[in-house]
């Protein structure tokens, strides 16, 4: 039976094909989308055993490259205990304390994983790569509803077991460092030769040294920190750097203004929702200083009365910006114009 074949197969067993949709954390922007487990079906765990089998053989194929001492081999089994997955569609906010007003310490995106640790008043304890926390009950799938998920969901990925491991352009010690990726970090595993895996990074194909423990794995993503954020949004915002300026326009890739450049990548690359146009934007979050500027706040401008204009900040005196339909999207400094207010919007 092909890969494909025994993931339907699992999914099928597992659940039925009921979809609600609700609303989610208070600040975890989007919808939620789950499935209902259904009747348990005799049989079940011997055809999950079998699968899980089949994998497990099909990774010691595909990573056979790598020192073998070094690696490890499983699936979202072996890295979640107790699996919860995010129901929303965005992400949902996971809170230092079990309250809505609690300060927020990741997200978890949609259909990612976590280890349920305890519950607690509607509200579940987790521990998701780095980040401890907790998250409301409401849209977190636990038990066969969210194994279903994750056989459905999961991807055969690198999972980093290590504090921070180094990505290279190419596999070699000389090659440019590219970034840098965390304990809990899961990435798209690709192939593996002399002990460089080459994996999927911000979009493109880039190589990290395995280091001792890292485990290759048929699994789904896990939290990102709070602080991690704002680093993903920045690397993804800039991606569309030279992209065309479009009046109008809300995705980046075909064409976007200032507004719905910033909409996009905010949505997109971090999960926060923002309202159409610059005036409108300039609302929301709350307003900092210049002087407390980090990356990901929003920076606003006006040639007159009224605020026409929306960038974000990347860092080191920077903005990214959709600045007019001659120069399209690119980088200038903050202070290019006097900014009329900067709004931070992530949390």
């Amino acid at each position: 039976m092909t890969d494909k074949a025994w993931k339907m197969l699992g999914f099928v067993l597992l659940c039925g094909s009921a979809v609600w949709i609700g609303a989610a954390d208070v600040q975890a922007a989007g919808k939620t989308t789950t499935v209902t487990a259904g009747t348990p079906v005799a049989g079940m765990e011997v055809y999950m055993d079998e699968y899980q089998e089949s994998v497990k053989q099909k990774s010691e194929q595909t990573g056979a490259s790598l020192t073998q001492e070094k690696m490890r081999y499983g699936t979202f089994h072996t890295i979640f205990k107790n699996l919860g997955v995010a129901t929303v569609e965005d992400s949902l906010n996971i809170r230092k304390e079990p309250k809505n007003s609690a300060e927020i310490v990741g997200k978890l995106k949609s259909h990612a994983g976590a280890s349920v640790l305890s519950e607690e008043n509607g509200w579940y304890k987790i521990k998701s790569g780095q980040v401890t926390g907790y998250v409301y009950g409401k849209y977190l799938a636990t038990g066969k509803e969210a194994r279903a998920m994750a056989y459905y969901d999961m991807r055969l990925m690198l999972r980093v077991d290590t504090d921070t491991l180094r990505v290279r352009r190419q596999p070699g010690t000389d090659s440019e460092i590219v970034g840098r990726i965390h304990e809990g970090e899961t990435y798209r595993y690709i192939s593996a030769k002399d002990g460089w895996a080459k994996i999927e990074y911000q979009g493109q194909a880039a190589y990290a040294f395995v280091p001792e423990y890292a485990t290759i794995a048929y699994t789904i993503p896990e939290a990102v920190k709070n602080d991690d954020i704002r680093t993903q949004v920045v690397n993804y915002a800039v991606k569309f750097v030279g992209k065309p300026y479009r009046w109008g326009g809300t995705d980046p890739n075909t064409g976007a203004d200032c507004s719905g450049f910033v909409q996009y990548v905010m949505e997109h690359g971090a999960g926060v929702r923002l309202d159409r146009t610059s005036r409108q934007q300039a609302g929301e979050g709350e307003a900092i200083p210049a002087s407390s500027m980090e990356p990901g706040d929003l920076l606003f401008y006006s040639s007159g009365r009224e605020i026409d204009h929306v960038a974000m900040y990347i860092g080191k005196g920077q903005i990214v910006h959709a600045a007019n339909r001659r120069s399209g999207v690119k980088i200038s400094t903050w202070n290019y114009r006097k900014p009329v207010t900067i709004r931070r919007v992530i949390p």
